[in-house]
């Protein structure tokens, strides 16, 4: 694939390079009301055996936030224009929560572009309507610390909630998140809806779903991997809604197995 000179993705996307130079690509996708410091946690921990680009969605951390309304799939045009920005080929690709719903449509959008996808505590349809609606109206009337209690609660385990040395930054980042970013991105996935299509997916896929989510049960986890072909299903044991925090060694060791597997198969001659 020949890049021509790109221009800087349209939403004025922040970015972070990290990994081993020369290595695979591995591009994660975050959770809403986070930023890209949520993968710092498995960054550590996968012992270099990729080159790693982790972004903000538009909306949130230190990127722009555009006048909504968008779509998950504005978000997967903004990974997508991000990556011919870097001039990244191919690559894998890892979203959690609302990053696994951009990675279903990147995964649709550009199959040829991908080497693994991993679609972690996410579903083809996340919640519904009028979930989302009390949701938005909290954030929008009250802000954001309205609505981080019950992130957190959604979020982690009993065990994780108590300890606030462990706590305190995951909730902060959440009070710290643009409320436009939240309610935008939110309606985005109140209106999302993979059902019909997944099925239609043909790269190499895992599924991680985790014991205790209540934001994207197990259920959601095996709807997904019994609809994408061929995908394979982990569920995590004791942790809840965001594994990659909560447990970040197992969760590392997934991604360590899974993806140079199947990416020798999938790569190009």
């Amino acid at each position: 694939m020949l890049f021509a000179p790109q221009p800087a993705p349209r939403a004025g996307l922040h970015y972070r390079l990290s990994g081993t130079y020369g290595a695979p690509w591995l591009v994660f996708v975050h959770a809403l009301a986070t930023d890209m410091r949520l993968w710092d946690p498995v960054i550590e921990r996968i012992g270099g055996r990729f080159r790693v680009l982790t972004w903000d969605l538009r909306g949130h951390g230190l990127s722009d936030t555009p006048a909504g309304p968008w779509s998950i799939t504005d978000l997967a045009d903004d990974l997508l224009a991000l990556t011919d920005y870097l001039r990244i080929e191919r690559f894998a690709l890892c979203g959690i929560s609302v990053g696994g719903q951009v990675a279903l449509d990147v995964a649709l959008q550009a199959p040829e572009r991908l080497d693994a996808v991993v679609f972690s505590n996410t579903g083809l349809k996340i919640g519904n309507a009028e979930g989302w609606a009390e949701r938005i109206a909290t954030a929008t009337t009250h802000g954001m610390t309205a609505v981080a209690d019950g992130n957190i609660e959604r979020w982690f385990t009993d065990s994780f909630r108590a300890d606030p040395a462990r706590l305190t930054p995951w909730r902060t980042m959440v009070t710290r998140s643009p409320v436009e970013g939240f309610t935008n991105t939110a309606a985005a996935l109140r209106d999302a809806d993979y059902t019909g299509r997944a099925a239609s997916i043909r790269v190499p896929s895992l599924v991680i779903g985790a014991e205790h989510d209540t934001s994207t049960p197990p259920d959601l986890a095996r709807t997904v991997a019994a609809t994408v072909p061929d995908a394979r299903l982990e569920i995590m044991d004791g942790v809840a809604h965001l594994p990659n925090v909560q447990d970040p060694d197992a969760y590392a060791v997934l991604l360590n197995t899974f993806i140079p597997e199947v990416a020798r198969r999938t790569r190009p001659a």
